[in-house]
């Protein structure tokens, strides 16, 4: 053999693939049976299919109740005739809520945690029996931003708790800062909110018989809400319009400059404070004339900018 024929090999390919076409029952490459996978692929196929049909998962994927309907208690949530809805509930609060503190706030509050969670904190008030019935009656209807409302209350032993949307302090505390006024914008806020509170009561027919800075809750964020609602009187809508002028005018004054005049006489002294041309003294005016609650809402707005 030379040494040319040891390095050179050849394969001769046509002469194998005569063989293969004489030779049928030789196996032939994988790539060239396309048919081969097709049974296991839809063999697996029709088994996940299965599996997912039958999958607990699947068949209960929502909460099922079952039983009749339970009682929650609130029967006077859907009360007919109301503006609201008072939720009650004839249990002892303090079942829920224990006892943190007591203080005076436009009344006797008690600040409540919650036992489950006592990091959430409420102010409950309380009402003995004389007057369960009519502040029943007056959170349910009542519905105003400036008046004291609640959401939720108690009654127990003929005492009913209340829920209230309570305030950090009252406006008897800001005239107590000898050395603190308010500005001319701080000034309208505040009687503005009082006089929207005294419209809402005067339209719905309370005349509040004990209206104070005492009883008028201040927030920390300025938000005014007249409380102290059980000094509340009814009258036919309109009639306590007279007593709330000259409310308004006396806790106006006083918080223009912590006093009020002699003989109901309705100004201030210091108008170095508050000018006679200014906004504020213009309204304190206005209230020794006006002749309507409502017709104070017609008197220019004092500048709500510093």
């Amino acid at each position: 053999m030379s040494k040319q024929d040891k390095h050179c090999t050849a394969i001769d390919f046509k002469s194998y693939q005569e063989r293969l076409a004489n030779n049928p029952s030789r196996e032939t490459p994988l790539s060239k049976q396309p048919h081969q996978l097709d049974a296991p692929t839809q063999l697996d196929s029709s088994s996940n299919s299965k599996k997912i049909k039958t999958s607990p998962r699947s068949e209960h994927t929502r909460k099922v109740v079952s039983g009749g309907p339970k009682l929650f208690g609130l029967p006077q949530v859907c009360e007919e005739g109301t503006s609201r809805g008072l939720i009650v509930r004839e249990e002892s609060p303090w079942d829920t809520y224990r006892r943190t503190l007591r203080c005076n706030l436009a009344g006797e509050v008690f600040i409540a945690a919650r036992r489950s969670r006592p990091s959430q904190v409420v102010a409950i008030r309380e009402y003995t029996k004389g007057d369960v019935a009519k502040m029943r009656r007056l959170y349910d209807i009542l519905d105003h931003d400036n008046v004291l409302t609640a959401r939720e209350c108690f009654v127990n032993k003929g005492c009913m708790y209340v829920l209230v949307n309570d305030l950090q302090l009252t406006l008897e505390q800001l005239v107590g800062c000898r050395s603190l006024y308010p500005t001319e914008a701080e000034l309208a806020s505040m009687t503005w909110q009082i006089l929207d509170g005294l419209c809402y009561l005067n339209e719905t027919g309370l005349e509040h018989q004990s209206l104070t800075c005492r009883n008028i809750l201040l927030g920390l964020d300025g938000v005014i809400k007249i409380a102290s609602l059980e000094m509340c009187v009814e009258r036919p809508p309109g009639q306590a319009q007279n007593v709330y002028i000259k409310t308004l005018a006396s806790i106006t004054m006083e918080i223009m400059q912590k006093y009020v005049k002699d003989d109901g006489m309705v100004g201030v002294d210091d108008v170095d404070r508050w000018p006679v041309d200014s906004d504020a003294f213009g309204f304190l005016s206005a209230l020794s004339t006006a002749k309507s609650i409502e017709s104070l809402k017609d008197v220019p707005k004092p500048t709500c900018h510093e």
